[in-house]
């Protein structure tokens, strides 16, 4: 894995989960500069011990829009390569805020993903067969935000979602593990272009 993403900067919003921890550090392994944001500074200290050499946090609510949009007064055309989101898996009784946050935050982020590779992953689970009907109608909402925001960014984006299913308990164990998530994320960041865009592809890993 080692080189995979060398040289890339990579952000991953609301780090502060089981996701973001095996984002973060698989990521750093393979050669990427992360920043990982989230609000809980216990959270952020916890992702930068992964490695201190290539990650670096930063303490800040995502769920604010004005946090957002100050980010990226502040963050002009540095370029960013991935922006990765994993608001609906840090807070997920709050995925109304979580799915106001994502576009906001990538319209926040638009001139730094233009001097980069331009590339925006939306990570999110599955509801359970039994959720009650608002879950299952707010994860069909995220499933319609990645076409959705590529659709409006246009040309020079590459806006994905990755859907993590855990209902299935005849899959085997390694291909339920927190591995296939990064491989996935993985392989979407090496997409070149004419890869993949506006696009949800399911992957059988555990969430938070």
């Amino acid at each position: 894995m080692q080189g995979n993403a060398s040289g890339k900067t990579v952000l991953i919003a609301s780090a502060g989960c089981a996701a973001g921890l095996t984002l973060a550090g698989g990521f750093a392994r393979a050669g990427a500069g992360v920043i990982a944001i989230d609000r809980d500074e216990e959270r952020n200290i916890a992702l930068a011990r992964l490695n201190p050499g290539r990650i670096e946090t930063l303490r800040l609510d995502v769920l604010r829009p004005r946090q957002c949009q100050e980010l990226g007064d502040i963050w002009q055309d540095t370029p960013i390569d991935l922006l990765i989101h994993l608001q609906a898996l840090r807070d997920p009784t709050r995925l109304g805020a979580a799915i106001a946050s994502i576009p906001a935050l990538t319209r926040a982020l638009a001139q730094g993903l233009r001097c980069g590779k331009g590339k925006v992953l939306l990570v999110y689970d599955m509801p359970a067969g039994n959720a009650p009907a608002e879950h299952h109608a707010y994860r069909s909402a995220l499933g319609d935000l990645a076409p959705l925001m590529q659709a409006e960014m246009g040309t020079g984006f590459a806006i994905n979602a990755l859907r993590l299913d855990k209902s299935d308990p005849k899959m085997a164990p390694t291909r339920r593990a927190p591995g296939a998530l990064l491989l996935a994320a993985l392989y979407l960041d090496r997409a070149g272009a004419g890869g993949a865009c506006g696009s949800v592809l399911t992957v059988c890993a555990p969430g938070d």
